[in-house]
């Protein structure tokens, strides 16, 4: 194997650990639980590490596409009133 195969490889495992914190991240920015450091740390990975991004990008397409194949059933009319009813029941 040549030095520059080998240089290559070494190169894409030290970044493995980051991506998976990328994907980590991104996960948790998706969920609305992210942080300002977690936003942070994935701007300063967007302009240093696109690899990151080609699987981040792939998992952010397939969350809109769930999101948008999925039926969320719609709360029934009289929910908020049945709770309401119940809890003046037991007060």
């Amino acid at each position: 194997m040549s030095d520059e195969l080998m240089g290559a490889n070494a190169s894409e495992e030290s970044h493995e650990p980051d991506c998976e914190k990328v994907q980590g991240v991104f996960e948790k920015w998706l969920e609305g639980i992210a942080t300002a450091e977690d936003e942070a740390f994935l701007a300063e990975q967007a302009d240093e590490c696109s690899p990151c991004f080609d699987s981040v990008d792939k998992q952010r397409l397939f969350v809109q596409f769930l999101n948008a194949s999925l039926r969320r059933p719609g709360m029934p009319a009289n929910l908020a009133e049945s709770i309401k009813s119940k809890i003046h029941q037991t007060a």
